[in-house]
């Protein structure tokens, strides 16, 4: 029996080695991006950052792992990416309640508490990953920004919080950062208890929230 001849182009594609380079299917346009930067989010928030790989983002997204390797080059630069593009500019808006024109405690931290609860009515992810994180201490996603982008902000804050203790217009024992970590948690855990349960609202909370902070538990003082 005569064997088959093979075509040479055949031959080259059978022998040739495929070339190291962007894997099959194209570059990813902006909104493909912005999807898999979603369910990275979407899995750091379900599973926390530690557990989430970049194959089970891969499995998540339905693309293949070399193609996220390709784009994100690693985990940790993933992590980055989205620290950078969506982390950071939220806590942005958080910290800029405490800038230059920062008027007393009351005002501040209400503002920033609205701001807080705007931010996880409008961004799913932000409570359970901050939940997620915030236990994990010294490897959490706060240790993490401060590592890579400074501790600059977190100073400013702690400053200003300091100098409303010199003027006598804060409580003078509390911690700074024991104080911004309970306010947030005022918030977040409220909300990823009760937000989808009948009979409570973002409003409810955010109210319930500002008293408590305002006021303590005290009953309120009559103006008589």
């Amino acid at each position: 029996m005569t064997a088959r001849k093979v075509p040479a182009d055949e031959k080259t594609t059978a022998t040739k080695p495929r070339r190291p380079g962007r894997p099959r299917g194209g570059a990813i346009n902006a909104q493909q991006r912005e999807h898999l930067l979603d369910i990275t989010l979407a899995l750091y928030a379900e599973n926390g950052i530690g557990e989430t790989s970049l194959n089970a983002i891969a499995r998540k997204a339905g693309v293949s792992p070399a193609m996220l390797n390709y784009y994100f080059q690693s985990r940790e630069s993933l992590l980055d990416v989205v620290v950078e593009e969506r982390f950071l500019p939220l806590r942005q808006r958080l910290v800029a309640h405490f800038g230059p024109d920062a008027r007393d405690p009351v005002t501040t931290f209400s503002a920033f508490i609205r701001e807080v609860a705007d931010i996880i009515a409008t961004h799913s992810w932000f409570g359970p990953l901050w939940m997620q994180e915030v236990t994990q201490g010294q490897g959490g996603l706060g240790q993490h920004i401060k590592s890579r982008f400074g501790h600059a902000e977190r100073d400013r804050v702690k400053d200003l919080i300091e100098g409303w203790q010199q003027q006598g217009l804060l409580n003078p024992d509390l911690e700074p950062q024991l104080l911004m970590t309970s306010i947030l948690s005022m918030v977040l855990v409220p909300f990823s208890r009760f937000a989808n349960e009948p009979g409570y609202n973002p409003d409810l909370i955010v109210q319930h929230t500002l008293s408590l902070f305002c006021h303590g538990i005290g009953p309120l003082k009559s103006s008589q």
